[in-house]
C-alpha cells in the first residue's frame, strides 16, 4: 500500500510541474496570494519572477512613451535654475530611474501587505484587479496577461481520451476505483514507455 503511494506521488511530480507563472498565477489570486502551500524558496522565486516582470513591462511602456515623445511637437524650452544649470545630468536621471524602480517594486509589497476585502475572495481573480488597476497598475496588466492562459492542457484531454476508450458499451457497469485504477496503470505505461528509469 505505502509503496503504490509512493509510486503514486513520484508519477504526481512527473505529471505535474509549477513553473515561475503558475504560482505568480497563484500569487496574484487574491485567495491565494501568501502561497501557504509553497515553501519560502519557491515563494521567493516567485517574488522575484513577478518584479522581473513588472520591470519588463515598465521598460515596454517606457519605449512606447519616448517614442510618442520622438513623434510629438518639440516642447516649449524650459529656462533652468541656477542650481539645474551645475547639477550633473548623470545624477538626476540615476535618481529618476532609482525612484521609478522602486515605486514599480513596491506595488508588489503594497499588494502583499494589503487587507483584501472578503468581496474580492472569489474565483475570479480579474474582478479585483478590475477594482485595482489604478492602484497597481503594472500587477493588474501582469494579472491579465496570466489569467489569459488556457487552464487545459493536452495531457488532461488526453485522460479523457483514454477514459473514453476503457468505458465502452461492454463495460458500462465498472466501478469508478476500477476505471481510476485502469488509467493509472496505463498512465504508468505510457510514462515508462517514455523513461525507463523513471522509478528507479
Amino acid at each position: 500500500n505505502n509503496f503504490f503511494r509512493q509510486r503514486l506521488r513520484q508519477l504526481l511530480s512527473t505529471m505535474f510541474s509549477f513553473y515561475n507563472r503558475h504560482l505568480a498565477a497563484a500569487l496574484l489570486h487574491p485567495q491565494y496570494c501568501k502561497l501557504t502551500y509553497a515553501d519560502d524558496y519557491q515563494r521567493g522565486i516567485t517574488h522575484v519572477y513577478v518584479r522581473e516582470q513588472i520591470k519588463k513591462m515598465y521598460g515596454n511602456a517606457n519605449q512606447q512613451n519616448n517614442q510618442l515623445a520622438t513623434t510629438d511637437e518639440p516642447s516649449e524650452k524650459k529656462y533652468k535654475t541656477m542650481e539645474d544649470q551645475f547639477m550633473d545630468p548623470a545624477d538626476n536621471d540615476a535618481d529618476n530611474n532609482l525612484t521609478t524602480s522602486r515605486s514599480l517594486l513596491d506595488e508588489l509589497d503594497k499588494y502583499l501587505k494589503m487587507a483584501i476585502d472578503v468581496q474580492f475572495k472569489q474565483p475570479n481573480p480579474l474582478v479585483f484587479w478590475k477594482d485595482h488597476q489604478q492602484k497597481f497598475p503594472y500587477l493588474a496588466k501582469l494579472a491579465r496577461h496570466l489569467y489569459s492562459i488556457p487552464a487545459t492542457s493536452a495531457g488532461v484531454e488526453r485522460q479523457f481520451s483514454a477514459a473514453g476508450l476503457v468505458i465502452n458499451e461492454r463495460r458500462l457497469s465498472l466501478n469508478p476505483d476500477t476505471v481510476e485504477d485502469i488509467l493509472f496503470v496505463r498512465s504508468i505505461q505510457k510514462s515508462l514507455e517514455k523513461d525507463l528509469h523513471l522509478f528507479s
